[in-house]
């Protein structure tokens, strides 16, 4: 079987899924080629057999970076899109040859549709008229649509339109890391750092922390356009002391400096941070929010509802005070991403479902 994956962001949750996604496929079997934003992104892509084409499309208006992922795309079994700007040019452009496929991975839902207090309470025309009318009717275009979570699936068909024929719940699946003890010092985030993820919530549960526990450090790893206003954030909470901005830093190192990865989100589809700190033995404490709650529960996190920094700050305390409870927490975790999300499974699954649009034995 020949894939072509198409990225165009440069980095975040998409990129690291396609990444193990091209790695499972070849390892599978299939001849696998990336089209992606940056020449070092495509070293990253190009390891057990994987190739890798840089192809940026650098605006939703780049025709010319669509045609020539097309040109690369043409006599391929599958194109695969894998970020809205990629899922756009996919959906329209031609198959990559007769009765070659279409598929788009849906990671996340447009901001306008993100819940308050960072999206609007309803939609405006423009985006209603933009995401409801084209990118829903764009779909009908793709032969199936990739969805980690089913609660981000449900809300797909209900509020933008999706066909629900089309979509597949496949959740994402991670590399695991070797077990080992982690004596990390700080308490952090470890994400983007744009409104939807909750970062103000974090930083108003540490401005509750600090005065009591003047020991403990805090962090929020990520870049991002929110960061400015976060930081101006911190200094107004007085506790620009006390909190590290490290950053990009890549996934290990930041876990590896992690006590407690926190999980501040209004908004989360199957976050592959989270994932990857339940299986690197970190301690989760997580809002409770759209696809969160399919991955973790009470059993293998502590769980607050979103928007609130006293509910955060509380179960941070129990997380650094409640060591076995958090032990118990923990081990249960790493089973849960053995048993049900690893790279493997993700990519078997994903397989599968080419195997069987390309017979006419799903939904097409």
């Amino acid at each position: 079987m020949r894939v072509v994956l198409v990225t165009t962001i440069e980095r975040g949750g998409p990129i690291e899924q396609a990444l193990l996604l091209a790695r499972g496929l070849a390892r599978q079997g299939a001849s696998v080629l990336v089209t992606c934003a940056n020449v070092q992104l495509a070293e990253r892509f190009a390891v057990d057999g994987v190739r890798a084409a840089v192809v940026p499309l650098r605006h939703q208006g780049d025709v010319a970076g669509a045609a020539r992922v097309w040109r690369l795309a043409r006599g391929a079994d599958v194109i695969h899109a894998h970020d809205r700007r990629a899922g756009l040019w996919t959906r329209i452009g031609p198959r990559p040859r007769r009765r070659g496929l279409r598929v788009y991975t849906a990671h996340g839902i447009p901001e306008p549709y993100h819940p308050p207090p960072v999206g609007p309470e309803r939609p405006g025309w423009k985006a209603t008229l933009l995401y409801r009318g084209l990118d829903g009717g764009l779909c009908r275009r793709a032969d199936a649509i990739v969805v980690p979570s089913r609660a981000v699936a449900d809300d797909l068909v209900a509020r933008l339109g999706y066909p629900r024929r089309l979509l597949h719940v496949i959740p994402n699946g991670i590399e695991l890391p070797s077990p080992r003890e982690h004596d990390g010092e700080l308490i952090g985030t470890f994400s983007v750092l744009e409104q939807f993820k909750g970062i103000d919530v974090f930083l108003r549960a540490v401005a509750r922390l600090a005065p009591e526990r003047p020991e403990w450090r805090f962090a929020s790893f990520g870049v991002g356009s929110d960061a400015e206003r976060l930081r101006a954030l911190a200094a107004e909470l007085g506790i620009a002391e006390r909190i590290e901005w490290p950053g990009f830093v890549p996934g290990p190192q930041a876990r590896a400096r992690l006590r407690v990865y926190v999980l501040s989100s209004y908004w989360e589809n199957a976050p592959m941070a989270l994932l990857e700190a339940m299986a690197d033995g970190v301690p989760v404490v997580a809002t409770a929010v759209d696809g969160v709650p399919e991955i973790v529960d009470e059993t293998t996190a502590r769980m607050v509802p979103s928007g609130d920094p006293a509910a955060l700050a509380a179960a941070i305390e129990q997380a650094v005070g409640d060591q076995a409870g958090t032990a118990a927490r923990v081990a249960a975790a790493r089973r849960r991403v053995e048993e049900r999300y690893t790279a493997e499974r993700n990519a078997e699954a994903i397989g599968a479902l080419y195997e069987r649009l390309l017979r006419g034995e799903a939904s097409r």
